[in-house]
């Protein structure tokens, strides 16, 4: 999944700076990509983010919890990018696996159930931490 743009260390310190920002936003709804760069002291259009989310899944999937990118939206939809739905885990029948398929913001009803599925198991999962 990593598509190696960023050195080891940098991308291990992206994780770091946005896993935090993530967790604290899953409590309250979303956030956009624009915004989460902008959190993580970046700016929009910084191209690595799909490769810290990217990460930031396959260290949730070895713990065993969903995707928290479920939380990351895009400014024009509200929605996760088509990219959420190439990321280990997805279902065969919702998986999109070319690069134009993953830029298409359109989602089906059926993309639209499983991301709030995912939320609703965010909310599951992180919920009980909070005090």
């Amino acid at each position: 999944m990593n598509q190696g743009r960023l050195r080891p260390a940098k991308l291990a310190a992206n994780v770091d700076v946005a896993c935090p920002i993530l967790i604290r936003v899953e409590k309250r709804g979303c956030i956009t990509y624009k915004d989460l760069l902008i959190c993580m002291g970046g700016h929009p259009g910084m191209s690595y983010i799909g490769e810290v989310l990217d990460r930031i899944v396959e260290l949730e999937r070895e713990a065993g919890r969903p995707k928290l990118s479920a939380v990351v939206v895009r400014v024009d939809t509200g929605m996760v990018s088509g990219g959420f739905f190439r990321l280990p885990g997805t279902p065969s029948k919702l998986l999109r696996t070319s690069p134009e398929e993953w830029r298409n913001p359109r989602l089906s009803v059926a993309d639209r159930d499983y991301w709030q599925q995912q939320l609703t198991r965010l909310y599951q999962c992180w919920q009980p931490l909070d005090p």
